[in-house]
């Protein structure tokens, strides 16, 4: 306990001063947010990154923009409303950090964030991290995530001093869906930007079971996004200011389990409401010197409720959760030579848990997160490294004879890495990382009640990667090959253990995964006078084998819900304004379970997309330089109409049609 103060003490040492009598410069513009004078060159550049700003027919859901990448397989329990969560080359969605503007978007209660709850409308761009994002200001949490994800707004732009973007989308599912993005100039220096979403979907839709044929029940959504966001710039630096509100009312429709009594109804109802502020303040002191401030305070609201009155065989649960965080974030930037520098971070956080369940033991965890990097950057060769120490204190009630005590634990771990990049010419680039990474065990995992055990250790994992990228253009053609090879070790795996009952479960580090596989894309496009064209192949190998116990049944099988092989194909061609766009997905079988056995197996599946957008200029509007366009586009997707499932007992949707509908200004 003793080191991970000193550390904490050791990078808290630089105190940032303020700088008055700043001149303010008198041009009247908002292209850029910050001013450094020091060029800062990524040794591992993203895996895989989406503009949404530029992509012709771009997904509405960010859970939809991260199927198109590679190594990458989305969870999906079913319909317009169903929780969505990421898998990125084996490592579980708990591995995966989810960034939005820089700052992280987490869950202490059970670590899975829903991807479902995140619109395009305010992202301009997706990207997707496998190894290590080397930047400048970066969080310490942003050095310990083991595969990371990327949400950035991006800067807003207002040529004629505002602008603003109505989007409509419905069809499948009794699917409304409005959302309206509004913008303007508040001065020269700051700017404003809102956006409200609603979404309504009555989450039917048929599917074949067995002999029959039945209609997906309880899987409607009613949802409510609003979100305002400040701007502003600062002589040599720039502030942000984020505010979040979110609220939904759901059903969860359950799998689909047939017994004596026929098919069982679901009736379990969840409501959230989600509330966060965040704000991040950089600033550029000195040519060399630079630090970076980041805050947040989220409150999150759950109730879940089984309705025993509707469905007599489910439990009779009526439970409400609040968790609340508040999170603090001081990076410092040190530009040491005129190509190496010295990033040092130290992150702080707060996680409250408070319930109405029965014995819930309102666990409180208080991280540290404290990180040294460096960064070298040459004329063909960039390296970097850092070292994360990550401490959490615990405290939470434990049952004692008469009564409840408080109990506290300390956990603590050391994460390495190292990275090199090499770019021999300009059309080939080689890259290398080793990094560990961990993820602390969820308060689910270890205080509720059912499950919890307190002396769950963390889940480690050893992560070693490579990348190899050949681009190449001639005349209107353009190529770009990646391949990208990798090994990942997961040690102290967290499993749960049924003990008297199969609702009483135990918690234990007792496992291992060896996870191989190699990951590869192709793309070529094409651009002549109004024909632009593309054609993307994407290919993932993936060999994760259970190594928790030897002699068990599950000793060398293929860890649940992980396919060998996957894949996809996508294919764009546009003229003047219209835009047809054909996508397909491959997977190979799985299991649910590490026994592979009959039951638990997945066979392999594939669907196809269809979509055709239409953008029409219109005619500029009264005092405005720039014209106002209408887009129009439909998708059809499970073009073929195809049964499948991502989660065994979860049947996705058939052949379904939305139409989208934009108007920006």
């Amino acid at each position: 306990m003793s080191r991970g103060r000193v550390f904490l003490l050791l990078l808290l040492l630089p105190v940032c001063r303020t700088v008055q009598g700043a001149e303010v410069p008198q041009t009247d513009t908002l292209s850029a947010a910050s001013v450094s004078s020091v060029k800062t060159v990524p040794v591992l550049r993203a895996a895989e990154e989406i503009d949404l700003q530029e992509a012709a027919a771009p997904p509405v859901l960010v859970a939809d923009v991260l199927r198109r990448f590679t190594g990458v397989q989305v969870k999906d329990y079913g319909g317009v409303g169903g929780l969505k969560t990421i898998h990125v080359r084996s490592l579980g969605s708990e591995h995966v950090g989810i960034f939005l503007d820089g700052i992280q978007v987490d869950n202490a209660q059970n670590m899975q964030v829903d991807l479902g709850r995140f619109s395009t409308a305010d992202i301009q761009r997706v990207s997707l991290y496998n190894g290590q994002r080397t930047r400048r200001l970066q969080t310490a949490k942003e050095y310990a995530a083991g595969a990371s994800v990327y949400l950035d707004s991006g800067l807003p732009a207002f040529p004629d001093g505002n602008g603003g973007r109505f989007r409509f989308r419905t069809g499948a599912f009794g699917t409304l869906n409005p959302a309206l993005q509004w913008g303007t100039k508040l001065g020269r220096r700051l700017t404003f930007q809102g956006s409200a979403e609603w979404l309504r979907s009555n989450g039917r839709y048929p599917f074949p079971c067995f002999d029959t044929t039945l209609v997906r029940e309880n899987g409607d959504i009613r949802s409510l996004r609003l979100e305002t966001r400040l701007d502003g710039r600062l002589n040599r630096g720039h502030w942000q200011l984020h505010l979040y509100a979110y609220g939904s009312e759901r059903g969860f429709p359950g799998p689909v389990i047939r017994r004596a009594m026929g098919f069982p109804f679901s009736a379990e109802r969840q409501a959230d409401q989600d509330l966060f502020a965040q704000g991040t303040w950089e600033q550029d002191w000195t040519p060399r010197y630079s630090t970076a401030l980041r805050a947040k305070y989220a409150n999150q609201y759950t109730h879940y409720n089984t309705h025993p009155e509707r469905n007599p065989m489910a439990l009779p649960y009526n439970l409400h959760y609040r968790q609340q965080s508040g999170y603090l974030s001081l990076a410092h930037s040190f530009q040491v030579l005129e190509n190496a520098s010295i990033e040092a971070s130290t992150d702080l956080q707060r996680n409250a848990l408070n319930s109405d369940a029965g014995q819930f033991v309102t666990p409180r965890r208080t991280t540290f997160t404290g990180v040294v990097a460096g960064r070298w950057t040459g004329a063909t060769l960039r390296a970097a490294a850092h070292l994360v120490y990550q401490g959490a204190w615990d405290h939470y009630l434990t049952p004692q004879a008469g009564g409840w005590s408080r109990a506290q634990r300390y956990r603590d771990a050391w994460m390495p890495s190292v990275s090199l990049s090499w770019t021999p010419k300009p059309w080939l680039e080689a890259s290398l990382f080793a990094k560990r990474s961990y993820r602390l065990p969820s308060f689910n995992d270890l205080y509720y009640s059912l499950m919890g055990n307190a002396s769950l250790e963390p889940e480690s994992a050893l992560q070693l990667g490579g990348d190899l990228r050949f681009s190449h253009a001639a005349g209107p053609w353009s190529v770009h090959l990646r391949l990208s090879p990798y090994y990942n070790r997961v040690s102290n795996k967290i499993v749960a253990i049924p003990t008297v009952s199969q609702f009483r479960w135990t918690m234990l580090n007792i496992g291992r995964a060896d996870i191989s596989g190699a990951d590869a894309r192709a793309d070529l496009s094409f651009r002549r006078g109004d024909w632009t064209g593309s054609l993307t192949l994407r290919y993932s190998f993936q060999q994760a084998l259970d190594h928790s116990r030897e002699g068990s049944p599950s000793w060398g099988c293929q860890i649940p819900y992980i396919p060998r092989h996957s894949g996809g194909i996508e294919a764009l061609v546009g003229w003047k304004g219209w835009t047809i766009a054909w996508s397909t997905l491959l997977t190979g079988s799985r299991w649910s379970r590490s026994a592979a056995t009959a039951d638990y197996y997945l066979p392999p599946w594939s669907i196809s997309s269809l979509s055709l957008d239409k953008t029409f200029c219109l005619p500029p509007l009264r005092g405005r330089s720039i014209a106002p366009q209408l887009q129009a586009g439909v998708v059809c997707d499970n073009l073929f109409n195809r049964p499948y499932q991502l989660v065994q007992g979860y049947p996705m949707p058939g052949r379904n049609i939305l139409v989208t509908v934009t108007y920006s200004w």
